[in-house]
């Protein structure tokens, strides 16, 4: 800018008076040509900073500069701190003592584990049992079975453990039930059957 004037000022003449007609043309043209040129970097210089900025968003995105909540860890791991008896129909197990609950998503009150957001959750289930008896149970998702574990033997305790990955959106539930159908209405506590999970990636 201090250039623009002082070639404007001299090439108007008030510093210097008779200067050549031609001389004077050509300052007028610089300074034109200087304008147009600092009004196309000034441009470019915003171009630039869009990309930049865009680029910025695409690295993160790539590097798994996901949304805050991805990155927030879940697990919980809860065990079952009694024997139960007397199993029914579809009842769910109520794991009601809870060793790890990062996020809150496991409800110790009602033995559901409830997706805080979408995304792939591991899940374990282990069951032990006494001897002469074997039970089945059921981990579901939304009310339905997706995996069991069965438990039982003659003449030890037998633990019975399954494992399954779902893929959850966020609000869908997942919990332990004994199924109808089952040869025994009991199962082991005293902190041996456990229910685990934790979310693994989108």
């Amino acid at each position: 800018m201090l250039l623009t004037t002082f070639l404007c000022v001299i090439a108007t003449g008030v510093y210097g008076q008779g200067l050549d007609p031609e001389i004077s043309q050509n300052l007028l043209s610089l300074i034109a040509e200087e304008r147009n040129l600092r009004l196309r970097l000034e441009t470019e210089a915003d171009k630039l900073e869009k990309e930049i900025d865009a680029l910025t968003v695409a690295r993160q995105n790539a590097t798994c500069g996901c949304p805050s909540i991805y990155t927030t860890p879940i697990a919980f791991t809860a065990t079952l701190g009694h024997n139960i008896n007397t199993l029914g129909s579809e009842q769910p197990i109520i794991f009601d003592e809870v060793t790890l609950n990062i996020g809150n998503a496991y409800d110790v009150r009602h033995g559901v584990f409830t997706a805080p957001f979408a995304g792939v959750f591991e899940f374990t289930t282990a069951v032990l049992n006494r001897p002469g008896y074997q039970t089945e149970l059921e981990l579901v998702k939304n009310g339905v079975a997706m995996t069991k574990v069965v438990s039982g033997d003659n003449g030890y305790y037998t633990m019975g453990t399954n494992a399954v990955a779902l893929a959850l959106i966020k609000g869908d539930e997942v919990w332990v039930r004994h199924p109808a159908a089952s040869d025994s209405n009991l199962i082991n506590g005293e902190s041996t059957t456990s229910f685990t999970g934790y979310f693994v990636g989108v």
